[in-house]
């Protein structure tokens, strides 16, 4: 499917060989939960995708552009999940492009796989040591590598359900999640997340947990998070769009509790 401004592609199953997100990751993408065939937190995913567009130069899609292709993408399904990825276009091979070189932009249809709550969630530390990428770290962008190695270290490891990434000792994220650290006194929580700087997303369900929590009147706090530091809270979840709120059993020999009363706190991101 073609505009003026966009080559657009809905639900294929190949993409141009000289696309230059498939040679050499020049995009950006955001993968969306569609529930009862609507997509959630739609505006905040686009405005990442935009600050994306911005930090690499592309051009930006706009708003009904890119609700209209879901729709058409979805169709009638009520429950799944979306990918858009965006790429600068197609070229002969070699870095340099044309200036109006018209973007590729794809919507993928992806089926629903539903959380298993019933399985320990056991994370230990990576082994992987990211490099500082203060240009584009908090966007989506298509080079993913260091996301592949650390999923490669994953798959080897039968005990665990997800890895930490670590920097200097300390922790930024998992392989696909925010971190939230919780610290209990006389059933008043204070929740502590992260700071995402020189690698790592900061996630849009990250923020909806971080405005909930603080209209609820609850303190949260950004802040430098040490591997040593863990054994001062008492529970601990992960958080994405597409999983929503995961309640963390343990991290290596640190074991979190699952307190109902954070359960409740929490329900309305718990798919």
């Amino acid at each position: 499917m073609h505009n003026s401004k966009f080559n657009i592609y809905l639900n294929t199953k190949s993409v141009p060989a000289h696309d230059r997100g498939f040679n050499y990751g020049d995009g950006i993408f955001e993968t969306i939960l569609i529930k009862d065939n609507e997509a959630l937190y739609l505006k905040d995913h686009i405005a990442r995708l935009h600050i994306g567009c911005d930090k690499i130069f592309i051009r930006k899609p706009s708003i009904k552009l890119i609700n209209e292709n879901i729709k058409n993408a979805v169709g009638r399904t009520k429950d799944c999940i979306i990918k858009i990825l965006l790429t600068r276009g197609s070229t002969d091979f070699g870095y340099q492009f044309p200036k109006n070189l018209k973007p590729n932009i794809y919507f993928f249809k992806i089926p629903l796989k539903l959380n298993v709550k019933d399985k320990p969630v056991r994370l230990r530390y990576s082994k992987f040591m990211p490099d500082i990428d203060k240009n584009f770290s908090r966007i989506k962008h298509c080079n993913r590598l260091p996301q592949a190695i650390i999923a490669n270290e994953l798959n080897q490891d039968k005990n665990t359900n997800d890895l930490i990434v670590v920097k200097d000792k300390f922790i930024i994220e998992t392989l696909s999640a925010n971190l939230f650290f919780v610290k209990e006194y006389n059933e008043s929580y204070t929740f502590e997340t992260p700071i995402i700087s020189n690698f790592g997303i900061d996630g849009v369900l990250k923020g909806k947990v971080i405005n909930y929590l603080l209209k609820a009147k609850f303190k949260v706090n950004k802040k430098n998070i040490k591997i040593s530091d863990i054994k001062k809270y008492s529970s601990c979840f992960k958080v994405n769009s597409i999983k929503g709120v995961v309640f963390i059993d343990s991290i290596e020999k640190n074991k979190f509790k699952k307190s109902e009363m954070l359960y409740n706190i929490l329900k309305s991101f718990i798919y």
